[in-house]
């Protein structure tokens, strides 16, 4: 039984690595090569070998960024469950556990399946899982591979009795399924509001069969708050409240003393988090996990603003971005991009020109600044002594990398001169 697992995992690790470039990649030259192959092609980003708008990742902003975040986590003592979400690519998150994460985190189960179906072995779902067919696929997984490792949130007794009605163990020799109580705050998204339904929520899972409370989680990182100082301060008071459950849970056993996972972090202030569950924590050691997923990109924006790597030496570098041509210079201070909201990340703030590319030559800009975006074009401010001409390339940072990557299919990798060496498929 055993060995057919293996072997259908392994074929469906294939499926998700063995593929091809076709015309259904927008962007890429129109050759079907397969996608292992693709550093083979002596293709250029910029020179004429790609459609415009393209997306690129940077490989030595990839490998600052990995290292930066394996140093630190060793460096504190905590662990790393990226959020995949931001990139969905099971390449990429494998150089993520590669370089030491201890396993992914995902926002649904759909998320979940893409990445278990690459071969990943520990998974965080960080939100309630509630359906009816999420629910069955897990139960299928547990009886298939009850090794594999899914944590899972509650953050109602209603949901702890769907956990154990659908996914508990159907067999004396499983494991419980793992299960964390998600804290929140006021106005803030799921996770409790107060002490006393922790307490009850996780005396409920105490009570239940087939499942087990193995520590708490939160997300910290949309803290309301003026301005980045209110933010962290704000943040910083939820985690404090947070500190007070973990020891509230743990006096009253309903958490183990020593082995508790306490699960917080997104990408602009797990450096709160780890000041309060390590420097400022007292007693029983908790095994803190950050679930920081966007430092694997960094960004030219919300994250350049936001992260606690901002300053170090060494410093994050940003590692995506999108490079349009420019269509048109309708008026003296007007540039029209041929790139939009359907290619570059809007929601956040608008793209941020970094670079201009004319005849080979790229060179750092300023001047320019993009005020609007359609579907497919943005609107540059041109200043009065700026020179960009129809024709030239426009390099746009991304601020926010999440809604980025799910514009697009296959993402080239190129050294900083712009050749493609690798490309990485994406599963939104």
């Amino acid at each position: 039984m055993a060995q057919g697992r293996d072997d259908a995992a392994t074929m469906r690790r294939r499926a998700l690595t063995d593929e091809r470039v076709t015309w259904r990649d927008r962007a890429f030259p129109d050759r079907d090569v397969p996608l292992t192959e693709v550093g083979a092609q002596g293709w250029h980003l910029l020179d004429g070998d790609f459609h415009l708008p393209v997306v690129a990742l940077r490989e030595t902003a990839i490998e600052r960024n990995l290292a930066l975040m394996r140093d630190y986590c060793t460096r504190h003592d905590v662990l790393i469950a990226p959020h995949a979400k931001t990139t969905m690519s099971p390449a990429l998150v494998q150089r993520q556990l590669a370089t030491g994460a201890w396993g992914i985190t995902v926002a649904n189960v759909q998320q979940a399946k893409v990445f278990i179906t690459a071969g990943v072995r520990r998974v965080l779902v960080a939100n309630p899982v509630v359906g009816p067919a999420d629910l069955a696929y897990l139960a299928a997984l547990r009886r298939a591979d009850p090794d594999l490792e899914v944590l899972l949130l509650v953050d109602s007794v209603e949901a702890v009795a769907l956990l154990v009605d659908r996914v508990s163990p159907d067999a004396a020799d499983l494991r419980p399924q793992p299960v964390l109580v998600e804290l929140g705050y006021a106005g803030g998204r799921g996770g409790v509001r107060s002490t006393d339904d922790a307490l009850r929520i996780a005396q409920a899972v105490r009570d239940a069969d087939g499942v087990e409370l193995v520590g708490i989680e939160g997300f910290e990182g949309l803290v309301p708050g003026a301005d980045l100082v209110e933010r962290r301060d704000r943040a910083a008071d939820f985690l404090d409240w947070s500190a007070t459950v973990v020891r509230e849970l743990i006096d009253r056993r309903l958490l183990p003393g020593s082995s508790a996972v306490v699960s917080f972090g997104g990408s602009s202030y797990f450096d709160l988090v780890v000041a309060r569950f390590r420097e400022l924590w007292s007693g029983d050691r908790v095994e803190v996990m950050l679930r920081s997923g966007c430092y694997l990109t960094h960004d030219h924006g919300l994250y350049a603003r936001t992260s606690p790597f901002v300053g170090h030496n060494p410093a994050p570098l940003p590692a995506l971005e999108v490079w349009a041509e420019v269509l048109s210079r309708p008026e003296p201070a007007l540039a029209i991009l041929g790139a939009g909201r359907r290619d570059v990340s809007t929601d956040a703030d608008l793209p941020l020109p970094v670079a201009v590319r004319r005849d080979g030559h790229t060179r750092p800009v300023d001047d320019l600044r993009v005020t609007a975006v359609n579907d497919q074009h943005a609107m540059v401010a041109v200043s009065e002594d700026a020179s960009l001409e129809v024709g030239d390339l426009v390099c746009l940072g991304v601020s926010h990398p999440c809604t980025t990557f799910d514009k697009w299919r296959l993402v080239p990798v190129v050294t900083d001169k712009y050749e493609v060496i690798d490309a990485v498929r994406t599963y939104f």
